[in-house]
């Protein structure tokens, strides 16, 4: 009997394995990698023919174990640490206010006019929990992307900005909503806390890693400058994690700090070689975690509901702003449409309000479903009108 490691490495190994045939599949007929490692995340499920052929072989090969996760959070941190590292701060500085405005509303009011439409179906907690789900793009998602087509520009620059901002918005968002499900109520004082709290912390952690992180690596020696950079990358997250933030913010503030360095080069050539062989890992088990099978009507309706609200109020969120810098009406369509994935953000929201048993187990289906059709959707649409940035 193979032990679970040994079983969860195999399995692993299979992952990357399907994922690089889909990924060939998908680009052959035109359709962006990652939607191909969604789709085929979802076939090798445990609850479709992964777990059909656990059965057959009497082995737990196709399963969401904690290692097959341990991997997926760090394809997922490579990622958004790469996309950090490729924008650096110029792109920052490029979108400017208009990025933070379109991130602040392209969460906000996906997670107001949300909740306010879904509470005529589910109760009032419900649907806080799910309108928080529908707040912040998936940077991951968004990245892959970028790196497929390699993209550049002013809107590019939009997208990053506020995909990256917007985390920390949805953040906020999620603590208010916890705080009124589980407290019963809110004050605005306890509200104003969090949102000073949150948007302080990040200021403050932005603003010592882009002026020390830099400084640190000008003077390491080369041939240890990426193992550094992995140290400083999961310290970060470390740290921010523990203060309330997700991993992905701290590894984009990472990305961004190092590009200011010297060593820009070297670690951008490291995380490519990784990437190659991990970056797909998190997109397929994005899809081991979609049960289709006790789906139920009401699951299958909350979902594509869910899927339009993402849609429509993320575009009017960001749209006015994408508009305000590109001045184009086809750009800043496209950039909206860049920005509706939610991938791994409506993930950690649903598994938060299945943790704190705010969500069943249908309301959390409907969460990653929507989670994976908003990636699917907006991934293929923005692979087709990308050129109009």
């Amino acid at each position: 009997m193979l032990s679970e490691i040994l079983t969860a490495l195999l399995e692993l190994s299979l992952i990357m394995l399907f994922a690089a045939l889909m990924g060939s599949i998908s680009a052959k007929y035109r359709f962006p990698k990652v939607v191909g490692e969604l789709i085929i995340g979802i076939i090798i499920s445990p609850f479709l023919i992964g777990g059909f052929i656990n059965k057959i072989i009497n082995l737990n090969l196709f399963s969401i174990n904690n290692y097959v996760l341990l991997f997926s959070e760090f394809s997922v941190i490579l990622m958004i640490y790469s996309s950090g590292l490729e924008s650096g701060i110029l792109s920052l500085k490029s979108s400017g206010i208009w990025g933070i405005l379109g991130a602040i509303f392209g969460a906000t009011i996906p997670f107001i006019f949300g909740t306010f439409l879904l509470k005529f179906f589910v109760s009032f907690n419900v649907a806080l929990i799910m309108g928080s789900a529908l707040g912040a793009t998936s940077l991951a998602v968004v990245s892959s992307l970028i790196k497929e087509l390699n993209l550049k520009g002013k809107g590019i620059d939009f997208i990053l900005t506020a995909g990256a901002f917007d985390d920390v918005v949805s953040l906020i968002i999620l603590s208010v909503a916890l705080a009124i499900s589980t407290l019963g109520g809110f004050s605005y004082g306890h509200i104003i806390r969090i949102v000073f709290f949150y948007s302080i912390a990040w200021v403050i952690i932005f603003a010592i890693s882009v002026f020390i992180i830099p400084r640190i690596f000008n003077r390491i020696n080369d041939k240890y400058a990426f193992e550094a950079s992995l140290v400083t990358i999961f310290g970060l997250t470390a740290i921010m994690t523990t203060l309330g933030f997700s991993a992905i913010i701290a590894a984009y503030i990472a990305g961004v700090s190092m590009a200011e360095s010297k060593k820009v080069a070297i670690l951008r050539k490291n995380v490519d070689v990784l990437l190659s062989i991990f970056g797909s890992i998190f997109f397929v088990v994005v899809g081991l975690e979609v049960n289709l099978v006790n789906l139920s009507l009401l699951g299958i309706f909350l979902s594509v509901y869910l899927t339009a609200l993402a849609i429509i109020f993320k575009i009017l969120g960001i749209y006015p702003f994408a508009y305000i810098t590109t001045k184009s009406h086809k750009s800043s369509f496209a950039i909206s449409m860049g920005m509706i994935p939610r991938g791994e953000i409506g993930l950690v929201v649903g598994s938060i309000g299945l943790t704190y048993s705010i969500l069943n187990d249908m309301e959390f289906s409907s969460i990653v479903i929507m989670s994976l059709l908003t990636s699917i959707i907006g991934a293929i649409i923005f692979n087709n009108i990308y050129h109009y940035i």
